[in-house]
């Protein structure tokens, strides 16, 4: 709070009376009359003490104290003001120095080599300010992977962007991938998990996309992809894999089933019938009870479409 150890000292000197001279100070804490009076000074300038009538008395902390806190708190907003007008720059800042060093970024871009990929991945991870959306279809995931990918993924959610990963459902069988997982999903991340191949892929701001040079061949390289045609067909490869997956945590609930019979009945119905009104009538009940109970199943499965739900319950033979 800005106060020294011998302004503390003088400062709880005078909350245990109600008043005192700069010679009571001297003699109660062994300073001298030039040491107390500028600490005095200080504590007068702090708002912490008042001089007044030749003695000096302590302000109530709650009031002291609180003016401090209140000013430190106010010095730490106007902090984070500039650091996010720094951040909203750096974009800017981005572009002008790959305008002003580099030729411009081609919309196809080839790169080879473990080290050159993954700086490649810090830097589009740094300059991304939405969303990140990845697709990892190996498991399980070796340790140096695991150990080059957490920086980045953490930094990313550290910032408060948007991060969805579809992983393979068998990587939860291996207990290194399983912990780093659950690593992300405690810092926000969502993670759904399939049980067929993948395509790899890590997407950007839906803006750029790496995805492997040869899907069947890691090793070869990476392509980085700028052209917004061939990356909007990428993030729709994404979007419509994402409602048919599962949530980890249900996978990982080792076959628990969350549902009643009647929210089985509920999806079951609502896998064979098209219209709502439809499907009350099967279950003899009014259509806004038959939405409630749609609205239940949902929110226990973590789904955002009922879609989404029926796909979930069969995968977990809960249907």
């Amino acid at each position: 709070m800005g106060v020294t150890e011998e302004e503390e000292q003088i400062y709880r000197f005078l909350l245990k009376g109600e008043k005192g001279t700069i010679e009571e100070i001297c003699v109660g804490l062994g300073l001298t009359g030039s040491e107390v009076s500028s600490n005095l000074e200080r504590l007068t300038l702090l708002g912490l003490v008042h001089r007044r009538d030749g003695g000096v008395t302590a302000v109530d902390p709650a009031i002291g104290v609180e003016r401090l806190i209140e000013d430190a708190l106010a010095g730490l907003r106007v902090q984070m003001r500039q650091l996010n007008v720094a951040r909203s720059a750096i974009s800017v800042l981005g572009q002008e120095f790959r305008q002003g060093v580099q030729a411009p970024a081609a919309d196809i871009e080839h790169i080879t080599g473990g080290q050159e990929i993954w700086a490649r991945l810090d830097e589009l991870a740094f300059f991304a300010y939405r969303e990140v959306m990845a697709i990892h279809p190996s498991s399980p995931w070796r340790v140096k992977n695991i150990e080059a990918a957490r920086p980045l993924d953490m930094r990313c959610l550290r910032r408060g962007l948007g991060f969805r990963m579809v992983v393979m459902r068998e990587a939860l069988q291996d207990a290194l991938t399983k912990a780093y997982l659950e690593e992300l999903r405690a810092a926000g991340a969502q993670i759904r998990c399939m049980e067929e191949p993948l395509q790899r892929m890590v997407i950007y701001d839906q803006s750029q996309a790496v995805v492997p040079l040869d899907p069947g061949e890691n090793q070869r390289g990476a392509v980085v992809v700028r052209q917004p045609g061939l990356v909007a067909g990428i993030v729709d490869l994404f979007e419509r894999t994402w409602p048919s997956a599962v949530d980890m945590a249900i996978v990982d609930g080792d076959g628990d089933c969350p549902l009643s019979e009647l929210d089985k009945q509920v999806l079951d119905v609502l896998s064979r019938v098209d219209k709502d009104e439809v499907a009350a009538r099967q279950l003899g009940v009014s259509l806004r009870t038959f939405q409630r109970y749609v609205a239940n199943v949902l929110g226990k499965m973590d789904a955002t479409s009922r879609f989404q739900a029926a796909v979930q319950a069969k995968e977990r033979g809960w249907l």
